[in-house]
């Protein structure tokens, strides 16, 4: 059997009419069997928290990536913010940094290669069978260890049989989703499958600064895979390729346009805004490519496993970062990033007696550079300055040079203004990390009934990276600067006692050096750093069939994620990050109902948890910055998810998890202790949904509904004080969201075509995510999610 193999269609109910036949629903009662320990099993078997979701059902509601599907995995939240750097977190755990200096907690994986930075994560479903969400650490079972947990993508591999099957959804704002499928057999044991897939859309808010419309969809992919197998060797050789252009992520004013440094209590609903974005350029892009090579191979006691990957894209994101179109507030961000990795992965599994066992080691290569900018103006700098230092000095100098000009007839001086001059800083940071690893699991068979497994991972992380920041370009201010020094100004102000000579050389000083970037040591030349972790992460678990069908387990486990670098802070690092977790549960099945379910409850000490967050700016700096800081959270959890076949037309699905997160030590950067205080994570999120088939019209009809709910964000003092964070405010800003997709369809009676209407986001819930960067110049705004979408559907089969 493919080890990989899944025997799942995920599906999801509703209350049907009429009671279950007992007897046919323990008939159509699904198996799942799963290979969440590198071993294949039924999932009632498998003693961790996983959920399944296939692939078929998220493309039967209009699920295109992991942002889409969030709401229906308890536990878990995807934030697609920006296309390029969405923010992850399972269970509470997570990073809101896109820097190439971090690495996420959750490890995501595709077909068992490690995806390494988020910038590669987003990528549209393609041809994709299944999503395993592996909930706490997980070291031990894959070739990257994955702190808080794993989400396992795997796609469908060729087959040894013709198959060709396309699908077109029209919808609207010029939606256009397409996607085709060809498999064939080359030769014997030679099969080859193509799956490509193109989306776009016209966008979902025009914004009233140039008539574009923004919020739009713009992905193509092409996977292409070859299978070769003879006698009992299995190879699997795929590449994939993604293309993505749209425009930057549209944000909306908190403060109706406006400059208003009044905060929280000020803002306005940014969802009954117009949008008025004035960046330039302002456009999000990526391009992706990936090659897999797996083999599986028996020997004489073992059967050994090898998988060899590169991967590599280049992504932009340019944005806007003040909401308004006001001159005076303009803050426009970039961010330029490329990222090649190569993974090596060995692993034997076996079995002897009363144990299964595996084992293998591992080796992964990233080199990574990344450039972020930020464009401001002279107007909009001295707004910031003004509010942070009390001083404009562009509006000074060009209210001293035109009066000193007027005064001495110096023309030149009469006519110069410094008012609306572009200015950009930026920063380049280069990484270059290698990690290695030797991993191990052994599941001894006690007893019929009792199973105890052992495992654990040795790994080492070596990391170099490099920062430089050189000076601001203003190429319009300098040449006007110049003018000014020819002019004699500074010594003419000072001579007229218009300026102490403190204060010109404050000014001289003020339009000369970088406002953002501004570290010393790296503003002519790189700065380099290195750093280097050694980690031993164990797990164990016993578990106990209490029956045939329902068993309860206990597991304590460790993970580790290697230390990195504060991207935008020189010379900035962190140690490694370390949790440990502690689980029991219980899974089972009534067979007489058709019904199964799983249940437990756990509790996680993370230490050196990195998070991002706007650190404010010291008096006259002017512009806050994004930095990497670390605090020390626990957690106490339960979940708890059933299926339940009602009959052979009706299938239900339900979980819900809650969460108790907190902060065991933690100074925010404003000074307030959260000790014991929330960390933010929601304490209820829960899902449940129908799928339904029936005789109709000689053919089938089908319906599909999924509900996600995901509770109110936990807020404490900082993020209440900031804004961030407000509920039960005017401006609701972690506010519960709720998420129901469905879909209506009808198949011919030859099964080769098909039709459908598909409707996301059927409540139309937009929810919002503050970013407080404007507020330098009186002008924070957020980000708001899309509004309901519908679609037509035809499929077609040969």
């Amino acid at each position: 059997m493919d080890r990989h193999a899944v025997k799942l269609a995920l599906t999801t109910a509703v209350a049907a009419a009429g009671a279950p036949d007992a007897c046919r629903a323990q008939d159509v009662m699904p198996v799942v069997t799963v290979t969440a320990q590198s071993r294949s099993q039924d999932i009632q078997n498998v003693p961790i928290a996983v959920q399944t979701l296939a692939g078929s059902a998220l493309r039967d509601v209009g699920v295109v990536n992991l942002a889409g599907m969030d709401a229906f995995v308890p536990g878990l939240s995807v934030e697609p913010l920006q296309s390029t750097r969405p923010i992850i977190f399972l269970r509470g755990v997570g990073t809101e940094d896109y820097g190439i200096g971090t690495d996420s907690p959750v490890g995501i994986f595709t077909d068992s290669v490690y995806v390494g930075k988020t910038g590669g994560s987003l990528l549209n479903f393609n041809d994709v069978k299944r999503i395993e969400v592996l909930k706490g650490p997980q070291g031990t079972l894959f070739g990257r260890n994955a702190a808080a947990g794993v989400i396992s993508i795997v796609t469908n591999d060729p087959l040894e049989r013709t198959e060709a099957s396309g699908l077109v959804r029209v919808g609207t704002r010029g939606a256009v989703h397409t996607e085709l499928l060809y498999n064939t057999p080359l030769a014997e044991g030679l099969a080859l499958r193509i799956s490509a897939l193109d989306q776009r859309d016209n966008g979902w808010v025009r914004n009233t600064f140039n008539g574009q419309r923004m919020g739009d969809e713009g992905e193509r992919g092409l996977r292409a895979t070859v299978r070769w197998r003879r006698d009992d060797t299995d190879a699997i050789l795929g590449w994939e390729h993604g293309v993505m252009r749209v425009s930057g992520p549209p944000v909306f004013s908190l403060t109706g346009g406006k400059i208003d440094f009044g905060g929280p209590a000020t803002w306005v609903d940014p969802r009954k805004q117009p949008l008025a974005n004035d960046a330039e350029p302002n456009a999000q892009a990526r391009t992706f490519d990936g090659l897999t090579l797996r083999v599986t191979t028996p020997l004489r006691h073992a059967t050994l496993s090898s998988i060899t990957a590169y991967r590599h894209f280049n992504t932009q994101n340019w944005q806007d970062n003040d909401g308004s179109v006001n001159p005076a507030a303009y803050i426009g961000i970039g961010n330029v990033e490329s990222n090649s990795t190569w993974q090596q992965e060995f692993k034997l599994s076996g079995q002897n007696g009363a144990l299964d066992w595996v084992g293998g080691v591992s080796a992964y290569r990233e080199r990574a550079t990344q450039t972020q900018h930020v464009d401001l103006t002279t107007l909009s700098l001295d707004t910031l300055i003004r509010h942070a230092a009390g001083s404009a000095p562009y509006a000074t100098l060009t209210g001293l040079a035109q009066g000193i000009g007027r005064a001495t007839g110096n023309a030149a001086l009469q006519g110069l203004s410094l008012a609306g001059l572009p200015w950009r800083e930026s920063i380049h940071d280069k990484g270059e990390y290698r990690a290695y690893a030797v991993y191990g699991d052994l599941l001894w068979h006690v007893n019929p009934v009792t199973n105890l497994t052992v495992g654990g991972r040795l790994t080492h992380d070596d990391k170099r990276f490099s920062w430089y920041n050189p000076p601001r370009i203003a190429s319009e201010l300098d040449a006007r600067l110049a003018v000014m020094q020819q002019a004699q100004l500074f010594p003419t102000a000072v001579a007229l006692k218009l300026l102490t000579p403190q204060q010109a050389a404050s000014l001289q000083a003020v339009v000369a050096r970088n406002v953002e970037f501004n570290n010393t040591v790296s503003s002519t030349s790189p700065f380099p750093a290195s750093r280097s972790w050694n980690n031993f992460s164990p797990r164990i678990v016993l578990d106990r069939h209490l029956t045939r069908d329902h068993m309860v387990y206990g597991s304590w486990s460790k993970g580790y994620l290697a230390g990195g670098f504060d991207a935008l802070g020189v010379n900035g690092y962190y140690d490694e990050e370390l949790v440990t977790n502690t689980e029991i549960g219980i899974k089972g099945r009534v067979r007489a109902l058709g019904l199964s379910y799983e249940a437990s409850i756990f509790h996680y000490d993370y230490t050196n948890l990195q998070s991002l967050t706007l650190v404010p700016a010291n008096a006259g700096a002017g512009v806050p910055s994004y930095q990497v800081v670390n605090s020390d959270q626990r957690a106490t959890g339960a979940e708890l998810s059933a299926q339940w076949t009602l009959n052979r037309i009706w299938r239900l699905n339900g979980a819900l998890a809650y969460l108790d997160q907190t902060y065991a030590h933690y100074v925010s950067p404003s000074g307030v202790r959260l000790d014991g205080q929330p960390a933010g994570a929601p304490r209820l999120s829960a899902s449940a949904g129908a799928t339904a088939r029936w005789a109709l019209w000689n053919g089938t009809a089908d319906f599909n509904v999924m509900l996600g709910y995901i509770g109110e964000r936990r807020c404490n003092a900082d993020t209440r004080a900031q804004g961030t964070c407000n509920p039960d405010g005017s401006v609701d800003t972690g506010a519960a969201r709720e998420k129901v997709d469905v879909r209506l369809g009808w198949t011919a009676p030859s099964g080769n075509w098909g039709v459908g209407a598909v409707v996301t986001n059927l409540t139309n819930r937009q929810t919002i995510a503050i970013s407080t960067l404007g507020s330098v110049v009186g002008s924070p705004y957020s980000y708001v999610s899309k509004p309901r979408a519908i679609a037509l559907e035809l499929r077609g089969r040969l």
